[in-house]
C-alpha cells in the first residue's frame, strides 16, 4: 500500500514538473515548442499507463499536469498572466488536458497469449 502511495505522489510531481517547464517556455517558439511539449505530455502519460497496471498512477500524473496548467493560467495578484490567451496558450492548455485525459481513459490492451 505504501509503495502505491509513493508511485502516485511521484507521478503527480512528475506531471507537475513537466507542466511547469513547458508552461514557462510554451510561447518561445510557437508552434514547435508547444508541439514538443504536447509530445512530452503524451509520452509521459503513456509511460505511466504502460508501466503500471494501476490506472490511478496515470490519473495522478494527469492531474499533476492539468492542475499545474490551470493554476499557472490564472491571473496573479499583480495582474500578470503566465499563459496568455494566444494561439500558443490555448493550444497548450487544451492540448495538454486532452492528451493526458485521453491516455488516462484509454482501455487496457490485453496481452497476446503465446501458442
Amino acid at each position: 500500500m505504501a509503495n502505491r502511495i509513493i508511485r502516485v505522489v511521484e507521478a503527480f510531481l512528475g506531471g507537475l514538473l513537466i507542466a511547469f517547464v513547458v508552461t514557462v517556455v510554451h510561447g518561445e517558439g510557437f508552434p514547435w515548442v508547444v508541439a514538443l511539449g504536447l509530445v512530452v505530455v503524451g509520452a509521459y502519460c503513456m509511460a505511466l499507463r504502460l508501466l503500471d497496471d494501476n490506472r490511478i498512477v496515470t490519473v495522478a500524473g494527469m492531474m499533476g499536469i492539468v492542475v499545474t496548467v490551470f493554476v499557472l493560467a490564472q491571473r496573479s495578484p499583480g495582474g500578470s498572466v503566465l499563459i496568455a490567451a494566444t494561439d500558443a496558450g490555448n493550444t497548450w492548455v487544451l492540448g495538454s488536458a486532452l492528451i493526458s485525459g485521453l491516455v488516462a481513459v484509454w482501455p487496457r490492451i490485453p496481452e497476446r497469449q503465446k501458442s
